[in-house]
């Protein structure tokens, strides 16, 4: 049997399948691009259900309203609820910038 899909797939989709922690997986989703979230939304929230990590597909959820929120005349999003959910998922990943 061939692991030509795993092989080809792109490196934070295969490390987000790799990924053992809740930790890890909201590393990952905090680093990857919209664009990238977006396109392949159902494989991320796919790994996210299989783990159990309900935090996860909150967090994508929350990153497809922000992509298409419309913005204020300083490009920055009206509802300060997006940078909230994002400073809250920060903390689930361990990094710095999480909620205070």
């Amino acid at each position: 049997m061939s692991d030509q899909p795993y092989d080809s797939m792109l490196p934070i989709i295969r490390q987000m399948h790799e990924a053992r922690t809740d930790e890890e997986r909201a590393q990952l989703l905090l680093m990857v691009s919209d664009a990238l979230l977006m396109k392949y939304r159902p494989v991320f929230e796919a790994v996210c259900r299989k783990a159990g990590f309900g935090p996860g597909l909150e967090y994508i959820n929350v990153r497809r309203a922000a992509f298409h929120a419309i913005r204020g005349p300083d490009g920055r999003h009206k509802n300060p609820l997006f940078e909230d959910a994002r400073s809250r998922f920060a903390e689930i990943a361990g990094v710095e910038g999480g909620a205070q």
